[in-house]
């Protein structure tokens, strides 16, 4: 089992780290651009959500967010720990993509991906902190874009 990890500050400009530790991590094992594409989306958008919603004013930069990424065979797990707010993003409901863009509520759809693009999703709060863990499989989804001719 391959394993790798990186701790966030609670700030926005954090994210270009993550991006980088991404595609370096992507690299390292394996990962080919698709599935980086979909773990990137996934990590962004929790984690933008997080620095956003997760701490009260004055509290930027002094909390850390920790984001383990661990390859075994072709699973994929993504952990991802904050010592925010208590906030289960799996319990939040779906959003109406079928709604217009007129008609559809902001915001949702970044929780939406990670739960679409996984397979297992579980949450804890354990010892003060968000424990999200997703799990993808890497060679269920390249068949899927094999197959998917519509696109």
């Amino acid at each position: 089992m391959k394993t790798t990890s990186i701790s966030l500050r609670n700030e926005l400009p954090e994210l270009e780290r993550l991006r980088l530790f991404l595609n370096e991590t992507a690299e390292a094992l394996g990962m080919d651009n698709r599935v980086l594409y979909r773990v990137n989306l996934i990590c962004d958008e929790l984690v933008t959500n997080i620095i956003s919603y997760g701490y009260g004013e004055g509290q930027e930069g002094s909390r850390r967010i920790e984001i383990g990424l661990a390859l075994n065979g072709d699973v994929l797990d993504i952990s991802i720990s904050d010592d925010g707010i208590a906030f289960n993003p799996l319990n939040r409901p779906e959003p109406d993509v079928e709604a217009s863009l007129e008609d559809r509520k902001i915001g949702g759809l970044g929780i939406h991906f990670a739960k679409s693009l996984t397979e297992s999703k579980t949450y804890a709060r354990v010892e003060g902190r968000n424990e999200l863990c997703l799990t993808m499989r890497l060679r269920q989804h390249e068949e899927e874009e094999e197959t998917d001719e519509h696109c």
